[in-house]
């Protein structure tokens, strides 16, 4: 039963893939919580009706995430009705949907238009995190300002929500809500807990099981993974730095915990949202606790208005709306780590007195007006003062925010999360080559009298668990000796941890063998470096890691084997950045040649690790796995 349970885990709910196209608002309002995901580039375009009344319209595309793009595109909408003029021509407003750390890498890279198309004129992230990303890039003051290099609080505010634990309404009760509710600490406690509800009193709702989105796409999912290593690490937010996420064994393995105990990690917040909504009467027994914008929460409970409500007209398709979730959620609102995301209106670098910028500022005009910040209000969002009387008690959530909001991370920090999140949560196809060559037999001062081997056995059996059951693992061993001619011998073959092997696990088949190792022959580097590059080549994951982990405590000392500059020559010829598959190489003990070992590593694109200390080996491990 645990793995048929772990394999529910990490189940993105499915994109489609939709073409630009000008659709229906109360359609798109649809979409958002009837399940239509949205692909990196799909774009939707606020209906500007019929232009002949505004000829030569000058287009003003403005960009944004998912979760603000069924109410910015119901203002545009209006706002195009209205046939504004800026200096002299007719205003055409398009909303593009595309997720914000996209644009946010864009930026900082100063919006190279071959990689990455034509910029917007105005971008509206849902977050200041996206903007303190993007203003991290040397280049990303063309497009920001000048003064905005690591400024996150460029643009102005239009619409503002917490980040909040949401909760089936039902659950959320029976521990006290409103006047009891979760913190961030007790997400990381309990989850994945098979106690936690038996013990009070609800064993029909199993496991404490929680979801949030990708941090890579939702700014709500970064501000779980921030204050989960906060509460981990017993630092404020506003006070990690990059060197938490790169070389902090602690930090990684709260991220590691985290991570691998969710049931659920969607692309977006709008399809965590299709989600729940989609699980019906069953949502208590599915999750727990969903890490959300207060403004999602919002939707799932109130549901889409039918389409017309507003006067407007609409397809047959979206004339019904939406129906509220079966079941209501509860929000709460964390007093040691709230997070209040603000959504910024950002011209991106109109030339002063152009019509874009007079466009720019008339579209402003509209959003943080009154019928804009109504139209914002309906969607669950607060106003920048973080007012919205519609969220109160009976809609699941609460009026006045608890607490002060504490102080975001700075750019290089968000940047640092989202790449050890990357790391940890890529599924990966790697093969791993353990050195048990006589020398592993030494033993290792400050351990106790145990010798290279064990400490590397030790290392590797706590490794081993934190592979996610879908990432593609297999095991050799070094040394000469062991089969026949060959400088190695294949002891698990690659393929998923959770397929069986015999009448075991391949995980536990992989522990098995691990546990098996013995020391002895000589160390066969080069040629096994080869043979195992070759066999990950050969059986290449698409949009996967492809990687050969080699852990060696020598130099290559098999004198009919292929030499270095062969070996490096025959990588570097046989490499293919369409299908990369790099050697990352640990340096186990003061016995190894790190140089060898750098040109290996380097042939393909990788690193090299040194772990001089074999008493260090599991944090050189961890962090080799888990950085992208």
């Amino acid at each position: 039963m645990a793995d048929a349970r772990h394999r529910s885990r990490h189940r993105s709910v499915q994109r489609r893939s939709l073409t630009p196209t000008q659709v229906l608002i109360p359609l798109v309002v649809v979409l958002l919580l009837a399940g239509g995901g949205f692909l990196a580039n799909s774009l939707f375009f606020a209906d500007d009706g019929d232009e002949g009344d505004c000829p030569d319209a000058l287009v003003l595309t403005v960009r944004t995430g998912p979760t603000l793009t069924a109410p910015l595109s119901q203002i545009a909408a209006a706002y195009n009705d209205q046939r504004r003029i800026a200096m002299g021509r007719c205003v055409v407003a398009k909303i593009e949907t595309v997720d914000s750390g996209q644009t946010a890498t864009a930026i900082a890279a100063g919006w190279p238009s071959d990689q990455y198309g034509a910029a917007p004129d105005v971008w509206v992230p849902e977050s200041a995190s996206w903007l303190a990303l993007a203003a991290t890039g040397v280049d990303s003051g063309r497009l920001l300002g000048d003064g905005a290099a690591g400024d996150a609080a460029a643009g102005q505010v239009i619409a503002s929500t917490p980040v909040v634990l949401a909760m089936p309404r039902v659950m959320a009760e029976a521990l006290g809500w409103p006047d009891r509710q979760l913190s961030w600490a007790d997400l990381r406690a309990n989850e994945n807990s098979s106690t936690f509800w038996s013990d009070r009193g609800h064993p029909e709702w199993g496991e404490f099981k929680i979801g949030f989105a990708n941090p890579q796409t939702s700014s709500s999912g970064l501000a779980a993974v921030v204050n989960v290593v906060a509460s981990s690490v017993g630092t404020p937010a506003s006070q990690l730095s990059p060197q938490n996420f790169s070389g902090d064994l602690t930090t990684k393995g709260a991220i590691l915990t985290f991570e691998r105990g969710a049931d659920l990690i969607a692309d977006s917040d709008t399809d965590l949202v299709a989600s729940y909504v989609s699980w019906g009467e069953d949502a208590p027994a599915r999750m727990s606790a969903l890490v959300l914008p207060e403004a999602m929460v919002y939707l799932a409970n109130t549901g889409t208005r039918p389409a017309g409500e507003d006067g407007g007209e609409a397809g047959d398709d979206a004339s019904a709306g939406t129906p509220p979730a079966a079941v209501p959620l509860a929000a709460s609102y964390p007093t040691d780590g709230l997070v209040v995301d603000e959504a910024r209106y950002v011209p991106l670098g109109l030339p002063p007195d152009s019509e874009r910028a007079a466009a720019a500022a008339d579209l402003l005009a509209e959003l943080t007006g009154p019928a804009g910040q109504a139209v914002l209000a309906d969607f669950g969002f607060r106003s920048p003062g973080r007012d919205n009387p519609k969220l109160d008690h009976a809609a699941g959530l609460v009026p006045t925010l608890r607490s002060e909001p504490g102080g975001q991370p700075n750019g290089l920090v968000v940047d640092a999360v989202r790449r050890t999140f990357l790391g940890i949560h890529q599924r990966g196809n790697t093969l791993v080559v353990i050195d048990t060559s006589g020398s592993m037999d030494l033993p290792v001062p400050d351990s106790g009298g145990r010798t290279r081997l064990q400490i590397a056995i030790d290392a590797a059996s706590t490794a081993i668990p934190l592979f996610a059951s879908e990432s593609n693992v297999g095991l050799w061993q070094l040394s000469t000796g062991r089969d026949g001619t060959t400088d190695y011998r294949e002891l698990v073959p690659l393929g998923r941890l959770d397929e069986p092997i015999g009448s075991v696990s391949r995980r536990q088949a992989l522990l098995d063998a691990v546990a098996d190792l013995t020391a002895a022959g000589g160390t066969g580097l080069y040629d096994t470096t080869l043979a195992a590059f070759r066999e990950v080549s050969d059986r290449y994951l698409e949009d996967q890691p492809n990687q050969v982990v080699i852990i060696t405590d020598g130099e290559n000392d098999d004198p009919t084997s292929i030499t270095l500059p062969e070996l490096v020559e025959t990588l570097k010829a046989e490499y293919d950045p369409q299908r990369p598959v790099q050697i990352i190489t640990i340096g186990y003990g003061t016995d190894v040649d790190p140089d060898a070992l750098r040109q290996i590593s380097e042939a393909t694109g990788a690193r090299s690790y040194p772990a001089q200390d074999p008493n260090t080996i599991f944090q050189v491990m961890l962090s080799a796995l888990t950085e992208r």
